[in-house]
Protein backbone atom coordinates (compact mmCIF):
# COMPACT_ATOMS: atom_id res chain seq x y z
CA UNK A 1 0.00 0.00 0.00
CA UNK A 2 1.05 3.71 -0.90
CA UNK A 3 0.41 6.87 1.00
CA UNK A 4 -1.11 7.79 -2.32
CA UNK A 5 -3.81 4.52 -2.10
CA UNK A 6 -4.75 4.44 1.34
CA UNK A 7 -5.43 8.52 2.31
CA UNK A 8 -7.35 10.91 -0.17
CA UNK A 9 -7.09 13.58 1.90
CA UNK A 10 -4.11 15.38 4.11
CA UNK A 11 -4.10 18.06 6.42
CA UNK A 12 -1.23 20.00 6.98
CA UNK A 13 -0.41 20.74 10.58
CA UNK A 14 1.70 24.08 11.65
CA UNK A 15 5.05 22.66 12.24
CA UNK A 16 7.28 22.57 15.50
CA UNK A 17 10.67 24.40 15.77
CA UNK A 18 13.86 22.46 17.28
CA UNK A 19 14.79 23.85 20.57
CA UNK A 20 17.79 26.01 19.58
CA UNK A 21 16.65 26.76 16.05
CA UNK A 22 16.20 30.38 15.64
CA UNK A 23 13.52 30.65 13.07
CA UNK A 24 10.83 33.36 13.12
CA UNK A 25 7.33 32.18 14.53
CA UNK A 26 5.98 34.05 12.06
CA UNK A 27 7.93 32.46 9.43
CA UNK A 28 5.44 29.28 10.27
CA UNK A 29 2.05 31.24 9.68
CA UNK A 30 3.34 31.98 6.10
CA UNK A 31 5.14 28.13 6.26
CA UNK A 32 1.64 26.69 6.75
CA UNK A 33 -0.71 28.67 4.16
CA UNK A 34 1.89 28.15 1.66
CA UNK A 35 2.07 24.85 2.28
CA UNK A 36 -2.06 24.33 2.21
CA UNK A 37 -1.60 26.36 -1.20
CA UNK A 38 0.71 24.44 -3.01
CA UNK A 39 -0.66 21.47 -1.67
CA UNK A 40 -4.52 22.56 -3.12
CA UNK A 41 -2.81 23.36 -6.60
CA UNK A 42 -0.91 20.31 -6.88
CA UNK A 43 -4.03 18.43 -6.50
CA UNK A 44 -2.28 15.37 -4.98
CA UNK A 45 -5.03 14.98 -2.69
CA UNK A 46 -8.52 15.14 -2.93
CA UNK A 47 -8.87 17.08 -0.03
CA UNK A 48 -6.55 20.04 1.51
CA UNK A 49 -7.94 20.18 5.04
CA UNK A 50 -6.64 23.36 7.52
CA UNK A 51 -6.55 21.31 11.78
CA UNK A 52 -10.03 20.65 13.03
CA UNK A 53 -11.47 20.87 9.32
CA UNK A 54 -12.87 17.60 8.60
CA UNK A 55 -12.89 15.78 4.96
CA UNK A 56 -16.46 16.40 3.30
CA UNK A 57 -17.16 11.97 3.62
CA UNK A 58 -16.32 11.46 7.03
CA UNK A 59 -15.32 8.08 6.36
CA UNK A 60 -12.20 9.37 4.30
CA UNK A 61 -8.80 8.81 5.83
CA UNK A 62 -6.72 11.67 6.50
CA UNK A 63 -2.76 11.75 6.87
CA UNK A 64 -1.49 14.61 9.05
CA UNK A 65 1.45 16.63 7.48
CA UNK A 66 3.53 18.15 9.97
CA UNK A 67 7.02 18.73 10.85
CA UNK A 68 10.19 20.31 12.78
CA UNK A 69 12.46 23.19 11.73
CA UNK A 70 15.44 21.53 12.59
CA UNK A 71 17.99 23.87 11.33
CA UNK A 72 17.52 27.63 9.92
CA UNK A 73 20.19 30.02 8.71
CA UNK A 74 18.25 33.60 7.45
CA UNK A 75 21.26 34.68 6.06
CA UNK A 76 22.42 37.61 4.28
CA UNK A 77 19.79 39.94 1.54
CA UNK A 78 23.41 41.78 1.36
CA UNK A 79 25.46 39.07 0.38
CA UNK A 80 23.14 37.56 -2.09
CA UNK A 81 22.38 40.57 -4.01
CA UNK A 82 26.27 42.03 -3.89
CA UNK A 83 28.90 38.41 -3.84
CA UNK A 84 25.87 36.24 -5.36
CA UNK A 85 27.21 32.83 -5.98
CA UNK A 86 25.37 30.95 -2.86
CA UNK A 87 26.84 33.74 -0.57
CA UNK A 88 24.31 35.05 1.93
CA UNK A 89 21.90 31.76 1.21
CA UNK A 90 19.44 31.64 3.76
CA UNK A 91 18.43 27.84 4.83
CA UNK A 92 15.89 25.68 6.05
CA UNK A 93 15.75 22.25 6.80
CA UNK A 94 12.78 20.27 8.39
CA UNK A 95 11.81 16.89 9.29
CA UNK A 96 8.24 15.86 7.50
CA UNK A 97 5.96 13.20 9.56
CA UNK A 98 3.09 11.78 7.93
CA UNK A 99 0.66 11.15 10.32
CA UNK A 100 -2.56 8.63 10.52
CA UNK A 101 -5.40 10.92 12.03
CA UNK A 102 -7.02 8.39 13.36
CA UNK A 103 -4.67 6.41 14.77
CA UNK A 104 -1.95 9.12 15.86
CA UNK A 105 0.99 6.51 14.29
CA UNK A 106 3.40 7.87 12.47
CA UNK A 107 3.01 5.79 8.91
CA UNK A 108 6.49 7.84 6.62
CA UNK A 109 9.04 10.37 7.65
CA UNK A 110 11.05 12.20 5.59
CA UNK A 111 13.89 15.42 5.63
CA UNK A 112 13.58 18.13 3.55
CA UNK A 113 16.19 20.99 2.88
CA UNK A 114 16.06 23.94 0.79
CA UNK A 115 18.41 26.85 0.10
CA UNK A 116 17.13 30.44 -1.07
CA UNK A 117 20.26 31.66 -3.16
CA UNK A 118 19.06 35.05 -5.18
CA UNK A 119 16.08 36.79 -6.18
CA UNK A 120 14.91 39.81 -7.57
CA UNK A 121 17.41 42.21 -5.62
CA UNK A 122 18.67 39.77 -3.49
CA UNK A 123 15.81 38.38 -2.27
CA UNK A 124 13.90 38.60 1.16
CA UNK A 125 14.57 35.87 3.45
CA UNK A 126 10.62 35.64 4.20
CA UNK A 127 10.57 34.17 0.77
CA UNK A 128 11.94 31.10 2.02
CA UNK A 129 9.05 30.27 3.10
CA UNK A 130 6.97 29.98 -0.22
CA UNK A 131 10.04 28.29 -1.58
CA UNK A 132 10.44 25.67 0.95
CA UNK A 133 6.87 25.32 0.62
CA UNK A 134 7.09 24.22 -3.16
CA UNK A 135 10.02 21.86 -1.77
CA UNK A 136 7.68 20.55 0.66
CA UNK A 137 5.05 19.51 -2.02
CA UNK A 138 7.72 18.35 -4.44
CA UNK A 139 8.79 15.63 -1.48
CA UNK A 140 4.76 14.75 -1.01
CA UNK A 141 4.55 14.19 -4.68
CA UNK A 142 7.54 11.66 -4.20
CA UNK A 143 6.44 10.09 -0.99
CA UNK A 144 2.91 9.72 -1.69
CA UNK A 145 3.84 6.90 -4.56
CA UNK A 146 6.21 5.21 -1.65
CA UNK A 147 5.35 2.09 -0.13
CA UNK A 148 3.94 2.50 3.30
CA UNK A 149 5.77 0.59 6.06
CA UNK A 150 4.20 -2.71 7.45
CA UNK A 151 3.05 -2.92 10.73
CA UNK A 152 5.80 -2.75 13.07
CA UNK A 153 8.09 -1.73 10.87
CA UNK A 154 9.50 1.86 11.47
CA UNK A 155 7.90 4.72 9.29
CA UNK A 156 11.57 5.74 8.12
CA UNK A 157 12.35 2.22 6.44
CA UNK A 158 9.80 2.53 3.85
CA UNK A 159 9.92 5.99 2.39
CA UNK A 160 11.51 7.97 -0.21
CA UNK A 161 15.16 9.07 -0.07
CA UNK A 162 15.78 12.29 1.61
CA UNK A 163 14.82 15.32 -0.83
CA UNK A 164 17.43 18.20 -1.36
CA UNK A 165 18.04 21.05 -4.00
CA UNK A 166 21.68 21.10 -3.29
Amino acid sequence: TTLKDKYPAVQVDRFDIKEGVAFPVDYLVTLQEETLKELQESKEFQEVLRPGENPVDGKTEVVRLTGTINHFKPGSRAKRYVIGFGAGSTEIYAHLSFVDRASGQTVLEQEVRGQMMGGFIGGESLKVTKDFAKKIVNTVKVVRNARLPAPGEPAEAAGAPPSSDR
